[in-house]
């Protein structure tokens, strides 16, 4: 999924995300300051508010080359591990 910039990657990279840090739609979404439908939406169509991604960078230290373009390089080892594990 390296460098694949289709909605769909960046929706499975989105929910691979979320998955690994343990929070559901509805926690993330508040925890990010945004709206559960927003979130869901953003999620579900691939294309994330500069908000949510900010959000994943500075609580989790997922970034923005990960969530649009399967970057690992700059994630912590033990995230790239919970993130792979959802990863389908």
């Amino acid at each position: 999924m390296r460098g694949d910039t289709s909605p769909e990657a960046i929706h499975k990279r989105l929910v691979a995300a979320r998955q690994a840090t343990g929070l559901s739609q509805k926690e993330l979404a508040a925890n990010a300051g945004i709206k559960y439908t927003t979130f869901r939406s953003q999620e579900q169509s691939g294309s994330p508010s500069v908000r949510l991604m900010a959000y994943f960078l500075a609580a989790f230290q997922i970034d923005f080359n990960f969530i649009l373009g399967g970057d690992p390089s700059k994630l912590p080892a033990d995230t790239l591990q919970e993130i792979v594990k959802n990863l389908d």
